[in-house]
């Protein structure tokens, strides 16, 4: 008898366990710093949406021009620019002078990692579009560039594995992550 009510007492005490560990992640528990491609996440105003990544060789015309924007460099052969096309759109209650800095890190599978500590923002005409040059009213958006300058080009052997994106002070608004992550993004031909 002894027997029977201890094997019940397990049974029943490895039964209540498995119920109360959930096996999935309930919607509280889950953070919102894990962002995908296309899904758009909030930083300081604005909503975001990286909608393609692209690598641009040294040697390319457009690398070149790239480099004559103010705030960038020419990488050395054989790196190139990581081009982030960005969709944003500006959430404030009043008008945004410029599109607003990020700071992106790009790590690649061998541990090399990628960062220019301030991306700017350029406009599909590659103007500065980063100051009081260009408002954006509230509720609208704009189609941006930020690039990240020296990056080796991603492979099948070295792709990309992460982006860390944030604002460059670290400060987001109330109730949004203050950085969030970009695992495994996909490079445009």
């Amino acid at each position: 008898m002894f027997r029977l009510v201890v094997s019940a007492l397990v049974v029943l005490s490895c039964s209540s366990v498995a119920l109360a560990a959930p096996s999935v992640p309930t919607r509280g528990q889950v953070r919102g710093d894990v962002v995908h491609m296309n899904q758009q996440f909030h930083v300081n105003g604005f909503n975001i949406r990286i909608e393609s990544i692209r690598w641009i060789a040294s040697t390319s015309p457009l690398a070149a021009r790239i480099a004559s924007l103010p705030q960038m460099e020419a990488p050395t052969a054989p790196n190139g620019f990581l081009e982030f096309k960005v969709l944003k759109k500006n959430t404030q209650s009043g008008t945004a002078p410029g599109a607003g800095l990020l700071k992106i890190m790009a790590f690649y599978r061998d541990g090399t990692q990628a960062d220019d500590g301030v991306a700017y923002p350029f406009s599909t005409s590659f103007h500065y579009v980063g100051s009081s040059s260009t408002n954006i009213y509230p509720g609208q958006g704009m189609t941006v560039y930020y690039f990240i300058e020296n990056v080796p080009q991603p492979s099948k052997q070295n792709p990309l594995t992460k982006l860390v994106i944030s604002d460059p002070s670290m400060y987001n608004d109330p109730g949004y992550p203050k950085v969030y992550r970009l695992l495994n993004p996909v490079l445009t031909p």
